[in-house]
């Protein structure tokens, strides 16, 4: 009986997942181990996804505002921006190397490559490794329980972490504090499920989903915590989101974009480098210049919430062609990712809001349907 049996074991039976006995009690089909009698894939392979979407992202009608710091149309200075160090249209590192940021993107990446990416239904091994990318000290799950979601009011009380330091914080404040109360739950529960051989796509689905939801908060957060606690989240904002401080670099989230709407990821990386323009001028901790805090932010909100748009409005079209399990993970996806973007929709159009509420709900590969979502996901969030 191998050292891997006996592990994956291990944490099934501290997590409660399976009835445990000795290891002979518990037949394997290629080293996996078994939730009711029915064995993981164990590297079967997958049924395989849609191909590409014939949609082509066009920005022909979105106007940037004329306070957007955009240092590619080469007039750096601009619009009120004061000169500053990003006008080379580089971003370049407050600190002296990458952000721990950048580490977390990589394991997301290998995590990737173990479940969502994996060209093989992933097995019991594979989330229990993909889980050990995500726990390591300092690293993903560590983040994901502190995250705080800016747009909501904070916690009252005047400790701005109360989210992470607060026990209680998470149950009464859930949409401030949405990385405990509400991203954590779904990713810890879809790793038991996914070691018990619980439907392993769709769990896979689930934690790519939560994890994508977390970086688009992780970057707005740490330039929130740029401007008041340590001038370096301001290079975290940008290893959410890249890895690596360069426009070409399209690792973890960055990627998802870059594939689907290449002038979305554009303007996110046009924003990355306002918020570390704004530091460049003003270098105050606290921050002194409300306003263009107030500008980087306002950009990076509206490109990534456009970014976290398409990746779903992506998912919602490979519903019409995906079947089985490939059809359910991507239905889960959905409800995660596009769960999120309910609040952001209702400040923007209420009644949009609620059709794209209720399709998230239960995805549907209906093609009036799907069509109806993609509408209003493109009415809701078109321009970045």
């Amino acid at each position: 009986m191998s050292g891997q049996w006996n592990r994956a074991v291990w944490v099934l039976c501290a997590l409660g997942a399976v009835a445990c006995g000795t290891p002979d009690s518990n037949p394997v089909d290629g080293g996996s181990p078994v939730d009711g009698g029915n064995a993981c894939s164990g590297g079967e392979a997958r049924a395989g996804a849609c191909s590409a979407s014939a949609w082509v992202e066009d920005l022909s009608a979105c106007t940037p505002l004329g306070t957007d710091y955009q240092p590619r149309d080469g007039v750096p200075g601009d619009d009120g921006w004061p000169a500053c160090i990003s006008d080379d249209n580089t971003f370049h590192l407050v600190g002296p190397g990458l952000p721990a940021a950048s580490s977390r993107t990589a394991a997301f990446d290998a995590m990737a490559a173990k479940l969502w990416r994996n060209a093989a239904v992933p097995s019991a091994a594979d989330f229990l490794s993909a889980r050990d990318d995500y726990s390591v000290a300092q690293g993903l799950a560590s983040r994901v329980a502190r995250r705080q979601d800016v747009t909501y009011p904070e916690v009252a009380g005047g400790d701005k972490f109360a989210c992470q330091t607060d026990p209680n914080a998470a149950a009464q404040h859930p949409d401030r504090c949405a990385g405990p109360a509400k991203i954590k739950p779904i990713i810890d529960d879809a790793f038991q499920k996914g070691a018990a051989c619980d439907k392993p796509l769709v769990q896979a689905a689930r934690i790519e989903a939560g994890l994508l939801w977390f970086f688009h908060l992780s970057m707005t957060s740490e330039v929130w915590t740029c401007s008041f606690d340590d001038i370096e989240d301001c290079d975290a904002a940008m290893g959410y989101y890249s890895g690596e401080p360069r426009r070409d670099s399209l690792a973890g989230y960055a990627k998802y974009v870059h594939a689907i709407a290449p002038g979305t990821h554009d303007r996110i990386f046009d924003a990355l480098l306002a918020e570390r323009c704004w530091r460049d001028a003003d270098t105050a901790m606290p921050s002194a210049n409300a306003t263009l805090y107030g500008l980087a932010q306002g950009q990076l909100q509206q490109s990534s919430l456009r970014g976290i748009a398409v990746i779903v409005r992506d998912r919602v079209e490979r519903l019409g062609c995906l079947q089985g399990d490939e059809f359910e993970a991507a239905q889960a996806f959905v409800q995660v990712l596009g769960g999120f973007l309910d609040h952001a929709a209702q400040a923007r159009d209420s009644a949009a809001a609620a059709r794209l509420k209720a399709y998230v709900a239960a995805p549907s590969p209906e093609p009036a349907a799907r069509a109806g979502a993609l509408a209003d996901l493109d009415a809701l969030f078109g321009c970045p």
